[in-house]
């Protein structure tokens, strides 16, 4: 007996759907963004970075025990000439263009030179002028060399994290006048001078001094024995 319509096998069911849902996720995850990696992080946090301005002085040359001032001025709006006529320490004033964070450190080093700050190291930058300043006082003489780096403080997962912009070398000529030639000289060799010459030579003083003395006492007996033998 043949089969009637309705007793026929049904078609499966089609899963024409279920296909759309699943290569719609597909291309949703290859257009996906890939995370952004830890240098790409830090890049667009630099170029958030602000264009700005920077100058300082630079002593050339400096006498030994001689405190100078160095002075660093930073600001993301005024000029390089504006900035230079703020700086009042002597030495030479340069300025550049640099990048300009609403966080910066300044750090002054160099051997042979003792520096004291008078200006936090780490500062907020504002819209005006931002200034650094050291106190320098050469140790010894010679050639010596001044490094001053100017970092920005940038966030990075939750911690402050310094990135270097600039580092600047200046060196200096450290001199020695002749007053503080003669004083070092004593200050070294003062015991061995007192000790090798002026000891004996006080001495040699004293003994030609007291020979002395008795050659004019022995003058005056023999004139007043002349004088004796005249009246006799």
């Amino acid at each position: 007996m043949p089969a009637s319509r309705d007793d026929r096998a049904a078609p499966p069911p089609s899963n024409t759907g279920a296909s759309t849902a699943t290569s719609t996720a597909a291309s949703s995850a290859t257009d996906a963004p890939a995370p952004a990696t830890s240098t790409q992080i830090v890049d667009r946090l630099l170029a958030q970075l602000q264009p700005g301005h920077v100058a300082f002085n630079a002593p050339q040359a400096v006498n030994i025990e001689q405190t100078v001032l160095v002075q660093l001025v930073v600001s993301p709006d005024a000029s390089e000439a504006a900035l230079r006529e703020r700086v009042d320490g002597p030495g030479k004033v340069a300025s550049e263009s640099v990048q300009v964070a609403n966080m910066m450190q300044a750090r002054l080093t160099g051997e042979g030179f003792r520096i004291v700050a008078q200006t936090p190291e780490r500062q907020l930058v504002s819209s005006g002028v931002t200034e650094w300043a050291w106190e320098i006082t050469p140790q010894a003489p010679g050639h010596h060399t001044l490094n001053l780096a100017l970092d920005a403080l940038v966030p990075l997962e939750g911690q402050t994290v310094p990135r270097t912009l600039r580092t600047f070398r200046k060196p200096i000529d450290v001199q020695v006048t002749p007053r503080q030639q003669v004083t070092s000289f004593l200050d070294e060799h003062g015991k061995w001078i007192w000790t090798t010459l002026l000891v004996p030579a006080a001495g040699w003083v004293a003994k030609v001094r007291k020979s002395r003395k008795g050659d004019g006492k022995d003058g005056k007996d023999k004139e007043k024995d002349k004088g004796d033998d005249a009246k006799a």
